[in-house]
């Protein structure tokens, strides 16, 4: 069935955001021909993090109403958890994508929100220097002993699963982000 016309100018905006938006060399976004409900994009680890030198590939879907609903974001994740925000089956957990409660000033907002906000998101709020304080309720142990042992413990894991992470990417490299990927 043919995207309502409100959908396609909704997409279209959205892509003139992440053409004039996108952070240059970290973060890059694909369509797919006669797709507009679709998209794959990639970001690389921020340096001074766990997850710098690797790539992270999400795919993206827009629901006919968007932007009235938040788009669904998945992780390729390769049965790997590399941080308390990416899961194993892909799941994405933000507010902005609504897989997480947070507070009304972070959740999707139709009139406000882009899916440049959310890959600028991704990219600086979960690919961070110490992913273990994303864990609900671990913020708690943040300034404690405790927490700095187990924030590092956390990270070294972190960038050996990337490491993992990336050697399945290399082995299969998604549609449209080979290159990158080698």
């Amino acid at each position: 069935a043919p995207l309502p016309r409100r959908f396609t100018k909704a997409a279209a905006r959205e892509w003139d955001a992440l053409r004039a938006g996108l952070p240059a060399g970290t973060a890059w976004v694909r369509g797919w021909e006669g797709r507009l409900d679709a998209l794959r994009a990639a970001v690389a680890g921020p340096a001074g993090t766990p997850y710098a030198g690797h790539i992270f590939i999400f795919d993206v879907h827009l629901a006919p109403d968007h932007p009235l609903t938040p788009p669904a974001v998945a992780y390729h994740a390769f049965g790997l958890r590399v941080n308390p925000n990416l899961y194993e089956c892909g799941k994405v957990c933000l507010s902005l994508l609504g897989t997480w409660a947070g507070r009304a000033d972070e959740r999707w907002d139709p009139a406000r929100s882009t899916l440049l906000q959310v890959v600028v998101s991704v990219q600086g709020l979960v690919l961070v220097p110490e992913p273990y304080y994303n864990e609900a309720g671990y913020e708690k142990q943040a300034g404690t002993d405790e927490g700095a042992k187990n924030s590092r413990l956390y990270s070294e894991s972190a960038f050996l699963l990337c490491a993992r992470t990336a050697r399945a990417l290399l082995a299969r490299p998604p549609a449209g982000f080979g290159g990158l990927v080698r």
